[in-house]
Order: C-alpha cells, then sequence, then structure tokens
C-alpha cells in the first residue's frame, strides 16, 4: 500500500508483472507500406502441425512458415497499420497460429473481410464486403474447408431470359431471388 496525501493505492504484484510482460514483449515492425503492432510473449508446450502457418518473429521482420518456425512466435493481440494509420488487419495469435475473428480494412478504413480461425485453420463464419462496406458475400469454413457460400448482389444487375427479356434487379440473395422473379414472369 502506497500513501500519498489522501490517496491510498494498492498495487497487485502479479498485475505490474503482467503488464511488465506485456511491455517487454510488444514489438513493432515498420515495413516501406504498413506498420506491425504485436507481441511475442514466451510460450511453452508448443504443438507444431504440418498443415499450418506459424508467424514468427526474427530479425526485425514478421515471417511466416508452415509446419515450422524459427524465432519468436507471435502471442497476443496483432494490429497491422496503413502508413495513413486506418487498420489494415487485426486479429489475435495464440502460439503463432491465428486465432478467433480476423478482420481486414481498405485504405480509407472501409471493412473488407472477416474470417474466424481456430489454431491456424479457418473455422466458422466469414464475410466479404466490397470497397463500399456493403456485404457481397458470407459463408462457413470447417476445418479450413468451405462448407458453404451465399454471394449476394452488389449493386444493380440486369439479367436476360430468354422468355422474359431483360430486367433489373437489386440486393437479395441470388438464388432464391433469381427463381422467385423468373417464376412470377411464366
Amino acid at each position: 500500500m502506497v500513501i500519498s496525501g489522501n490517496v491510498f493505492c494498492f498495487c497487485n504484484a502479479s498485475a505490474q508483472s503482467a503488464v511488465k510482460d506485456l511491455i517487454l514483449h510488444k514489438i513493432t515492425v515498420s515495413y516501406p507500406d504498413h506498420i506491425v503492432r504485436t507481441f511475442v510473449k514466451p510460450v511453452s508446450g508448443i504443438q507444431v502441425w504440418n498443415d499450418r502457418p506459424y508467424y514468427w518473429f526474427s530479425g526485425q521482420q514478421i515471417n511466416m512458415t508452415q509446419g515450422g518456425y524459427s524465432g519468436k512466435l507471435l502471442n497476443g493481440y496483432y494490429e497491422d497499420f496503413y502508413l495513413n494509420k486506418n487498420l489494415k488487419e487485426s486479429g489475435w495469435f495464440i502460439k503463432g497460429l491465428k486465432c478467433g475473428v480476423w478482420k481486414s480494412w481498405n485504405e480509407k478504413g472501409v471493412l473488407i473481410a472477416e474470417y474466424c480461425w481456430d489454431l491456424g485453420k479457418k473455422n466458422g463464419a466469414y464475410h466479404l464486403y466490397d470497397m463500399g462496406g456493403r456485404q457481397i458475400e458470407k459463408g462457413k469454413f470447417r476445418n479450413d474447408v468451405l462448407i458453404k457460400q451465399q454471394p449476394f448482389f452488389m449493386d444493380t444487375l440486369s439479367i436476360k431470359h430468354p422468355d422474359s427479356g431483360s430486367r433489373k434487379v437489386s440486393g437479395g440473395f441470388m438464388p432464391g431471388f433469381i427463381k422467385k422473379l423468373f417464376k412470377k414472369n411464366k
């Protein structure tokens, strides 16, 4: 306990140690067109799978190797910035493998992609967006294999059908919407 005037401050030694750990293991890598900030907190009990990309730090750069590594594994939150300071990509690494939700943005700061990762493999929902931030596709991965894909119209689309001629369609899920549209015209 520290007494300073009328202020009492209770400091937890383990919290101080955790903050010190984070500060000591935070790295910033500057590339010609972007800047990365992440962590390389030491880890133990690493199992290396040959079918997964491992991200690691060595020689003032971040490297990726499938099925191995040579350096300090990325372990913690990851942020990649454009030179204009907008986010380019963010997500979490656990023992050098991507985990959780990873997001990517264009240089103007518009979200362009979201993917779910589980120990270095795409696992779960994904969403893709156009340059205006409108969703153009969504789907699902299981164990790095695409199992569901649902595209969306980006804007107005002209559809030509031999019986009904040309029609303009905007928005909606393409396969079901088009089927309903053409059934009404017959």
